[in-house]
């Protein structure tokens, strides 16, 4: 398979898919548990936010930071719980790309996977801070060169000549404010286009990593994202070329993700709605769960299945033996 003919990846993916006889059941069920988990945690959200209202006055100060630190705990055990199931669907993928028989019971994969993947999250998301932070520093020196920079100076320097040594406290009114966030965006903008360029080939370095967890059970988590960066090695702008070429999943991914903001959107745009508040949330929710539904059940399984080919295209050859992907029966 060759990475570089990414219609020949897709057409090679479409005949794997029709020769599955699970492919079905099996984003089913993904797609079932993600989108439960995801309704699950939302109703959680909600009904403690309604509790922590209740709980006023210092009497029931305790109780309120038990329900507002349980509140904020519930995305950090989403993304968690939805990165282990996530792993599982992608194996499921693999295997079908590879012509392997496969069932749901390979979505459990990913919770055996559990403390590489969540190494691997945390270097992962270590080293994306960094990027973003020395991206955001790189922007401002370029900013601060610029004439760019100038109505940020004049706007900054009088405030400063406020301050004493005694107060160092600058008050700032909301047109000042308002005004400096406006002076500031070119200096966002260039942070954001340093990001790009020194973040993108990064993100495209990992992108194999979970493949290579997968095939690999007995690999570290430094080893996995080392293996990935090598494999991805000239291959980086192959893969964007694949990612361009999927451009209807990604667009019906956003315009799911857009009904699911539709309550704050519409208003937005001077669409008043003549519901309350709670219903039109809620109400737009379900809509947006009912698309995501459709794009993956109709879409992501041949996105996917296109990625493990591309996997396949780019991993070093060696003998299959063992390893989950060709797995026992427990995990198929």
């Amino acid at each position: 398979m060759n990475l570089r003919n990414t219609r020949e990846i897709k057409d090679f993916a479409s005949r794997r898919l029709e020769e599955s006889a699970s492919q079905k059941q099996i984003v089913t069920i993904y797609i079932g548990l993600a989108l439960g988990l995801t309704a699950l945690v939302t109703v959680l959200n909600h009904v403690l936010g309604l509790q922590i209202d209740n709980f006023g006055g210092l009497s029931n100060l305790g109780k309120r930071t038990m329900l507002s630190s349980i509140q904020s705990m519930l995305p950090l055990a989403q993304s968690i719980l939805a990165m282990c199931l996530d792993v599982g669907y992608v194996a499921a993928m693999l295997r079908i790309a590879r012509g392997m028989y496969t069932s749901p019971q390979t979505l459990r994969l990913g919770f055996g996977r559990f403390w590489v993947l969540m190494r691997c999250a945390i270097f992962k998301g270590l080293i994306f801070t960094g990027v973003m932070i020395g991206s955001m520093y790189l922007g401002i020196v370029i900013f601060l060169m610029t004439p760019l920079a100038d109505p940020v100076e004049e706007i900054v320097t009088p405030l400063i000549s406020q301050m004493t040594l005694l107060d160092s406290a600058v008050m700032i009114d909301d047109a000042t404010y308002a005004q400096l966030v406006q002076a500031m965006l070119p200096c966002f903008a260039f942070g954001g286009v340093v990001l790009v360029i020194l973040g993108g080939p990064i993100f495209y370095s990992f992108r194999m990593v979970n493949y290579v967890i997968i095939d690999k059970p007995a690999m570290g988590a430094l080893m996995a994202l080392r293996e990935s960066k090598k494999m991805m090695r000239g291959h980086r702008l192959q893969l964007l070329k694949l990612d361009v070429s999927l451009w209807w999943y990604y667009l019906a991914s956003a315009g799911a993700l857009l009904v699911c903001y539709g309550d704050v959107l519409l208003p937005m745009l001077g669409v008043e709605l003549p519901v309350p508040e709670t219903v039109a949330f809620f109400g737009f929710y379900l809509l947006y769960m009912a698309a995501s539904f459709c794009v993956h059940y109709f879409l992501r399984n041949k996105a996917e299945v296109s990625y493990a080919l591309a996997y396949d295209a780019v991993k070093p050859e060696e003998k299959q033996s063992g390893g989950v992907v060709l797995g026992n029966i427990f995990q198929m």
